[in-house]
């Protein structure tokens, strides 16, 4: 496998629009005409329910997980894991299926990392679970658990590029929650 069919295959299994085919078999509506319109986990929560909204978290993640999951099995470059993640939150944001549309990339995010540094975002997701519970904002508990997972991949044994990967990872998609959502409390879903 080259390269190039590695990143088409990462892009692709991004752009699988989960959203949409879960609202739309089971309300037979447009997740971008209900809530927000952004067809991502937290509107489907918002718009149709938990049930729903874990279906959509668990197959988002699992297209990151698969696409960075892909590249360290295929061993095809050293930058494949980093940019299949990139790829495939790319998919997930700009779907083909959707005509370019699509969710702000958190879950599918949280996939890749997930799959780059396994030990790092697995006890970070527990906090972030946590603290979404405790104190009631799921936003708070995933920016929190975010930002624990290069901390924790520093200490344990990732090395630097895994680090520096899961930062990029972090980085680019905070700025697409930050362009989808602004800072102004009328956009912002901090304590949805």
């Amino acid at each position: 496998m080259t390269l190039v069919i590695l990143l088409v295959i990462s892009y692709l299994l991004g752009a699988i629009p989960t959203s949409y085919i879960v609202v739309h078999r089971i309300t037979g509506r447009d997740i971008r005409d209900l809530g927000s319109g952004n067809p991502g986990m937290m509107n489907v929560w918002d718009s149709v329910g938990l049930p729903a909204a874990l279906v959509v978290g668990f197959g988002d993640i699992g297209k990151g997980m698969a696409a960075v999951s892909l590249a360290l099995v295929t061993d095809v470059h050293e930058a494949a894991p980093l940019l299949a993640g990139l790829v495939a939150i790319i998919g997930h944001d700009y779907s083909i299926f959707l005509m370019l549309d699509g969710g702000n990339g958190m879950a599918t995010a949280v996939g890749a990392i997930t799959a780059l540094a396994p030990l790092a975002a697995t006890p970070a997701i527990a906090i972030a679970i946590a603290i979404g519970l405790v104190t009631g904002s799921r936003r708070l508990g995933g920016i929190v658990g975010l930002m624990l997972v290069p901390a924790l991949a520093y200490v344990g044994p990732a090395d630097t590029q895994v680090v520096a990967s899961v930062v990029l990872l972090m980085t680019l998609t905070a700025l697409k929650i930050i362009s989808f959502e602004g800072f102004t409390p009328a956009r912002s879903r901090l304590d949805r």
